[in-house]
This record gives structure tokens, sequence and C-alpha cells, in this order.
């Protein structure tokens, strides 16, 4: 099992926290959210992803016991 975050105006714009899934890649979680929420998985690869606290990507692998976080991306100016 994955425990999904979700953080700054991503988790804002869902109103989701946290999810659990069964999953082994990031792609499957982007998906799985976006059923979840209603919005596109293409809203989720616009994220900083972690693993375990570390930088990933969207093609990363996943085993049980990871979690994975989604930081929407931050603008400024």
């Amino acid at each position: 099992m994955v425990l999904i975050k979700l953080f700054g105006t991503l988790r804002l714009k869902t109103g989701c926290k946290h999810a659990t899934a069964e999953i082994t890649h990031v792609k499957e979680a982007c998906d799985i959210l976006a059923a979840k929420t209603g919005l596109s998985p293409k809203e989720f690869k616009k994220c900083v992803i972690a693993i375990n606290g570390k930088p990933s990507n969207f093609h990363a692998s996943l085993q049980d016991g990871d979690e994975l976080a989604f930081f929407s991306p931050s603008g400024g100016g």
C-alpha cells in the first residue's frame, strides 16, 4: 500500500489531503487522483513529486510502504 499526499494549491483545489492505494508506478497515482478529484491527470504531472522525501518523477516505480507526495508548482513574480 502506498500513501499519497497532496500539498499546496493542489490540496486546496481537490479538498483531498491524502489517499492510499495499491500501485506500482507514479502514473497510476495520477490516474487514481484524477478519478477521485475530477481533475485531469495532467494537473498531477505538472507537480513536483517526491517519494519518501526524495525528489522523483512521473515515471518512477513505487514499492509497498512508500510515501508519494505531490507538491503544486509555485508561481511568483
